[in-house]
């Protein structure tokens, strides 16, 4: 008896990554980059980062919501990458 060709079902399409999911991936970018991603409570301070030595640190802040601390990021690494860029173009001293 001839047998029906075994078809597999329909994928479901996948879902875009949650705030959870983008913040870690976003930590990871960050990380790739060469920064060590420290996450603390900044009360009155601003999240940022900072170079010592050739060592850089990206500040986020605990006490903020995961969609806050992936927008700090977010703003964070693009403040980061203008500065280089400016630099790089001679805007900016080194």
């Amino acid at each position: 008896m001839p047998t029906m060709p075994k078809h597999s079902p329909p994928s479901a399409p996948t879902d875009p990554p949650n705030i959870v999911q983008r913040l870690a991936q976003a930590v990871g970018t960050a990380k790739e980059m060469g920064f060590e991603v420290r996450k603390v409570v900044l009360d009155d301070q601003m999240p940022g980062w900072c170079q010592i030595g050739s060592k850089k640190i990206l500040f986020l802040d605990l006490a903020a919501s995961t969609s806050e601390q992936l927008d700090q990021i977010d703003q964070i690494v693009a403040s980061y990458c203008n500065q280089r860029q400016q630099r790089s173009e001679g805007r900016i001293a080194a």
